[in-house]
């Protein structure tokens, strides 16, 4: 930081008050700001065209512009460049609501000498970055620097619209590795890690600039080819992609040879959603695969042999709640510092009469798409709430139940009302439930969240920001929201000590929440070294299989009985 140059854009109106902040920034000769004035909104836009501007300071009333109607001016043209907004005395509202919108400071005029205004630029540039950070690892795969899943989502959701309006085809790839996992085991992880971070690199080769590529998880990957003149210009595509993937790979002294296996889906002719067209693309490809792999297969309907299997599996979930196949396990959390458990979540299980255990990632988007995900959630929040409710009268440990609320049950109206009942009914004391919500959910419409999550504080309720780091993480929508803890996504932890880029943001997402005066929880956390690193970054929390994976009441009950502590894990390795 001490070496490199940072360009400081002043956009004020005022020549006097740029002339005092030209001097305090001559006192502060040892610090890497160069300043550049413009006494205009316009001026202050044309420079930003040009680049080479590292941060922003901002008065909000100029000639051409007045209000927040300056900071969104800006904001728009720069959106990755820290602004610190200057105001006056009688201007500081609106000051800190351009900080809800994405400043990253504010200085009253008046009250600034050099040393505030060096650490407000200081902290703002270095906060912009770490913002930036984990934006870029929220949208892109960590191994091979591929758009995400997240990020290819919102990609084709966008394409789609434009597709829309200007009736023209797009087409969506979906691929995975033939026979991937016989190298993976063969040969190691390492060795599979550079295959696929080399397979990458060809399929991105092989598409256009405005082509999306992205890593779907494992070895499977999509493509969003746009602007599709005929259906045959993709099947160009395809071909070139099967060609390039087989060509020798030389990793580590190892010639590997592999093959890919393709399924294609256009938009409109095969659906007119992205749900649609990717489930296609993906039934397409398991097509290929069967067909022999190495090949590509453009979707038909008659491809659906599996719909009676799935209706079935619907058939039996709308009949589980009922039989009562569903069940409720917990997974401990862990405090750093003294390594008891201090809380559980409450994690639905199914126990199908025929298939036992179906995954929850199987059934919960099932229960989504039929209209069942608000009975099973209120059912999950009764059954965890009651469970915790019989441990404190059987005097055990009180510890705090987290409970996650899915999009449907969070936007349901008099959600309040129905956890209220729920705690009066079981008896257990608003301070033992923590209710969980993603930052994805809560963005869709970030007012009335933030009411519902007002009115659970009021109740008592814990709140917590889950799969933080894969959604918006902002400071300027987590100002707004009353909230206890951010739960560092498990993407995240999983690298740790492997990955510098996670290092950092994991290192800086514990900062962020404290810097709130919240607490940050890290999931996922399966070994030592992990566990170390987030001890050095100094996490409050951790859950995990290192410590515990989720397991029935009775056996969770045997936890809190038996005091267990993170050193006897450590000491007799990991847990259960």
């Amino acid at each position: 930081m001490e070496s490199e140059k940072i360009n400081v854009l002043l956009i004020e109106d005022n020549p006097g008050d740029a002339r005092l902040v030209k001097e305090m920034l001559a006192e502060a000769r040892d610090e890497p700001f160069k300043l550049e004035w413009v006494g205009r909104l316009s001026g202050g836009l044309e420079r930003l065209e040009k680049g080479e501007i590292n941060l922003v300071l901002l008065d909000l009333g100029l000639p051409d512009s007045v209000g927040l109607d300056t900071f969104r001016g800006v904001h728009e043209k720069a959106p990755e460049l820290p602004i610190v907004v200057f105001s006056g005395s009688n201007d500081e509202t609106m000051a800190i609501e351009a900080v809800k919108q994405g400043a990253q400071d504010y200085l009253v005029k008046g009250n600034v000498d050099t040393s505030l205004l060096v650490r407000s630029m200081r902290y703002a540039v270095e906060r912009k970055k770490a913002e930036e950070k984990i934006k870029y690892m929220a949208y892109h795969d960590a191994l091979t620097g591929l758009s995400n899943r997240k990020h290819f989502r919102e990609s084709l959701d966008q394409a789609l619209e434009h597709a829309r309006r200007t009736g023209r085809m797009l087409a969506v790839i979906f691929l995975d590795l033939d026979r991937f996992k016989v190298i993976n085991d063969t040969l190691g992880h390492d060795i599979g890690d550079l295959l696929l971070q080399s397979a990458a690199g060809r399929l991105k080769s092989c598409v256009r600039k405005e082509d999306t590529v992205a890593r779907q998880g494992g070895d499977e990957f999509t493509l969003l080819i746009v602007e599709v003149p005929h259906v045959e210009d993709v099947v160009g595509i395809a071909g070139k992609i099967i060609e390039s993937i087989k060509q020798p790979y030389m990793l580590e002294g190892h010639e590997l040879f592999i093959t890919t296996s393709m399924g294609v889906a256009f938009f409109p002719n095969d659906g007119e959603d992205a749900e649609t067209l990717l489930k296609n693309a993906d039934t397409a490809m398991y097509r290929a695969k069967e067909e022999g792999r190495d090949k590509y297969q453009l979707y038909s309907p008659s491809m659906h042999t599996n719909v009676l299997e799935k209706l079935e599996l619907e058939n039996s979930l709308r009949r589980a709640l009922k039989n009562q196949e569903l069940m409720v396990y917990y997974q401990p959390l862990v405090n750093l510092n003294t390594g008891e458990i201090v809380g559980m979540e409450a994690l639905a299980r199914w126990r199908h009469n025929q298939r036992g255990i179906v995954a929850a990632t199987e059934f919960i988007p099932l229960a989504e798409d039929i209209g069942l995900i608000i009975p099973i959630g209120e059912w999950v929040l009764r059954t965890a709430c009651k469970q915790n409710k019989a441990w404190q009268e059987a005097g055990l440990p009180p510890v705090c139940v987290a409970v996650n609320l899915s999009a449907h049950m969070f936007q349901k109206q008099g959600l309040p009302e129905v956890v209220g009942r729920v705690l009066k009914d079981t008896g257990l004391p608003p301070s033992l439930l923590e209710l969980e919500i993603t930052e994805t959910v809560l963005m869709k419409d970030l007012e009335a969240g933030a009411r519902t999550l007002a009115e659970l504080k009021d109740m008592g309720v814990h709140v917590a920001i889950d799969d933080f780091g894969t959604g918006y993480s902002s400071l300027s929508y987590l100002t707004r929201l009353p909230v206890d803890k951010l739960k560092i996504d498990q993407s995240f932890v999983r690298d740790l000590t492997i990955h510098p880029d996670n290092d950092a943001v994991v290192k800086a997402t514990v900062a962020m929440a404290h810097s709130l005066k919240l607490k940050a929880v890290a999931e996922g956390v399966e070994t030592p070294a992990q566990l170390e690193f987030l001890r050095s970054a100094k996490c409050d929390e951790i859950q995990g299989t290192l410590f515990n994976k989720p397991v029935p009441p009775e056996e969770f009950e045997k936890l809190l009985r038996e005091g267990k502590r993170l050193s006897s894990v450590l000491e007799h390795g990991v847990g259960n």
